[in-house]
Order: C-alpha cells, then sequence, then structure tokens
C-alpha cells in the first residue's frame, strides 16, 4: 500500500497523525500477524524539541565569522543532518547525552544547485560532543595510528588527529580537531571555500570550547545509560529476513569503514548499530540498504523529524505493524535534498530506539518491513 503524502507546512501544525496510513511490510517477512490492516490515525509520541547543546555557551556568531572570514550564524541544524546514518551522525551524540551545534551554511544545500550554477561560498563550523568516550578514544587511536597523530596543545585535554589543509586553488581552506575533554570527545571542523583559515585563531578558539564541554563531561559522568540490546548484523536469522524481502540468493554484510573520528567512536555507544548489507557473491555484488539503531532517542528522533518536515515537502507519514501495534514511521527519498546516491529511507521511534533503514532500491513498504523486523529483535 502506498502510503499518503503531506506537506511539510500540515505536518508543523500537528497533522501528520491525521496522514499516517497502514503499510503491510510484515507481509514481507512473513511475521505473525502479517498482513493490511485497516488505515486509521495513529498518533506520534509526543515528544519536546529540546537544543541538543546550548551553543550560546560555546562562542559566539561574530567569533565563528571572524575566523571563517564569511557570514556563519547559528544554525538549527548538524552539518550532516541527512546524509549520514543516524547511529554515525549528530543526531547518535544527541541521543548519547551530547549533541552539536553548527555555525553557516548548510552543505546540503548547496550541493543540491545546479551543476552548472556558480557555487555559494560555504562558512561552517561544526561541532560535536559525545561523553563516555574515553575507551572509544583509545581503541581508535590504538587501531588507526595513522588517522590518530597527536595534535595540538589544549589546556585540559588530550588532541588527537587534527589538521588545517588548503584548497590546490583559489583561497577555501578547512581544520578540523579531536579533544578528548575528561571523558568526552569533542570533534570540531572549520570550513571557509573564500579565505584561509589561521591555525592559530581556529586552536585559540577549540581551547575556548574546552571549559563548556568539561561542564558537559561533569554531567554526564553522573549519568549510567541503562543497557540496551545490540542489533547482531551478521545475525544468519536477519540475513535471511533481508534476502526474503530484496530476493537474491542470500545477503552477506560490509564492513562498517572506521577510523580515528567521532563517527566510529559513535558505534560503541550502548545499543547503537550500523548493518550494510548487499547480495553476496561476487565481491562488487550491490549494496542492498544500511541499518541504523540508535537507543534512548526520543528527543533526538523528534529534532530529526522537525528537520525532514521542514526541509523534504515530499516526505510521507506511515504506521508499521511491531507486535500488534501500530507504530507512526516517516518516508523520504534522498534525491529531494541533493543526496547521492539516491535512497529511500524509512524512520521509526519503537519505545526508546530509533530505527532507520536507507534502501537504495526497491520500495518504501520493503523498507518499512526491514525496520519492522529490526523492531522485533530489539
Amino acid at each position: 500500500m502506498t502510503a499518503r503524502r503531506w506537506s511539510g507546512a500540515a505536518a508543523l501544525t500537528g497533522a501528520l497523525a491525521a496522514a499516517l496510513l497502514c503499510m503491510s511490510g510484515c507481509q514481507l517477512l512473513g511475521l505473525p500477524g502479517a498482513g493490511p490492516t485497516t488505515p486509521r490515525a495513529t498518533a506520534e509520541p509526543g515528544v519536546d524539541v529540546a537544543p541538543p547543546l546550548d551553543c550560546a555557551a560555546f562562542t559566539a556568531t561574530p567569533a565563528v565569522e571572524a575566523l571563517l572570514g564569511g557570514s556563519a550564524p547559528l544554525a538549527s541544524t548538524p552539518a550532516d543532518a541527512l546524509a549520514t546514518p543516524a547511529a554515525r551522525g549528530p543526531f547518535g551524540a544527541q541521543a548519547a547525552g551530547g549533541g552539536w551545534c553548527r555555525w553557516g551554511d548548510d552543505p546540503a544545500a548547496s550541493a543540491a544547485a545546479p551543476a552548472n550554477a556558480t557555487p555559494a561560498p560555504v562558512h561552517l563550523l561544526s561541532v560535536q560532543v559525545l561523553p563516555r568516550a574515553t575507551a572509544s578514544w583509545q581503541r581508535l587511536a590504538q587501531q588507526y595510528p595513522e588517522t590518530a597523530a597527536n595534535g595540538a596543545h589544549y589546556d585540559g585535554g588530550e588532541s588527537r588527529g587534527g589538521d588545517c589543509g588548503h584548497a590546490a586553488s583559489g583561497a577555501g581552506s578547512s581544520c578540523h580537531t579531536n579533544v578528548l575533554v575528561g571523558g568526552s570527545w569533542l570533534a570540531v571542523d572549520a570550513v571557509s571555500t573564500t579565505s584561509t583559515i589561521d591555525e592559530t585563531a581556529f586552536h585559540a578558539l577549540v581551547q575556548s570550547f574546552v571549559p563548556t564541554v568539561a561542564t558537559i563531561d561533569a554531567r554526564s559522568a553522573m549519568a549510567t545509560p541503562a543497557p540496551a540490546k545490540t542489533l547482531s548484523c551478521g545475525d544468519p536469522a536477519w540475513l535471511k529476513a533481508v534476502a526474503g524481502v530484496y530476493g537474491p540468493p542470500s545477503v552477506a554484510t560490509l564492513d562498517t569503514a572506521q577510523s580515528f573520528g567521532v563517527q566510529s567512536a559513535l558505534l560503541d555507544v550502548p545499543g547503537a548499530a550500523v548493518c550494510a548489507y548487499r547480495a553476496s557473491g561476487d565481491a562488487g555484488s550491490s549494496l542492498i540498504g544500511t541499518v541504523s539503531v540508535v537507543r534512548d532517542a526520543a528527543t533526538a528522533y523528534a529534532t530529526y523529524r522537525g528537520l525532514v518536515v521542514d526541509r523534504d515537502a515530499d516526505a510521507s507519514g506511515s504506521t508499521l505493524q511491531v507486535g500488534g501495534t501500530e507504530v507512526a514511521a516517516l518516508v523520504r527519498h534522498t534525491d529531494a535534498v541533493g543526496s547521492t546516491p539516491a535512497e529511500t529511507v524509512v524512520d521509526a521511534l519503537v519505545g526508546d530506539a530509533w530505527i532507520q533503514f536507507a534502501a537504495v532500491s526497491g520500495s518504501a513498504d520493503e523498507a518499512s518491513s526491514v525496520v519492522e523486523w529490526v523492531a522485533g529483535r530489539l
């Protein structure tokens, strides 16, 4: 059954629930109780969307603009909001008790511009904070020493994996660094396409962030995340289920690319998972899709959902069947915001778990059935 479309404006006024229709993806996996149900309005959990971090506590916009050499106002969305699996991106950091801040332009908007258009200037500063990350920092530094070289000195933190680079032509430049403050991982990235970022000024700005991160770290150290079941990417039953939906005789996993960076550290968050699948056979078999799971994610998911509704007028609502209960889901197609490759992405919040499946082919119903299966395994 095709999900009914709803406009971003309608969703922002609370009309999402009335537009949700049932999808019968359970039938594709042969789960108990499979089959279409009578479409009816389904309410989503009432969650207040709170800022992930107090970004004003880090710095003021003039300091960012002075560093980047152009306009860079404080933004309400993370830099890679819709282009990264949820568990490896800024929303995963938010769910883990940290969060993100962004000043400046939206790279996704620039990517969506016509190919023959003159590129718009980009000035971007991105900050992510991931608490309780000491073990991940140490593991990744040992496994990927080539990307974990000691960085600039910061009072109150250990720095690794940072550098500054300049464009081969023109004035563009970028700087990035990672700092472990107590047990919290601070990742900072700066990009300017119109000027050369002063490395000393970049380090000075990062140094000014350290006290704020230390406060976040002290607060997060007092919290103990509840144990959460992790999805086993290579579970034979799970591989069989994906094959049953998409048709190949068998399915294999793809290793998740890692390096010394906060995206890799997010995979160590309790209950988080990113699983990529391809048709097994020759090594060149194409990607089927990627599953992402984030736990304790109600607020992070609400932030994401609001962003999708605001940005993508073609996004649609549907319902999934999970344990005999209807669960609201969100369906979007990434070509609507210029992403490559184009994917069909289905997201749902089931209990405290945000489950996402991004499929490179097939229908929204097929992608939804994968989300239903994952929900039943957690």
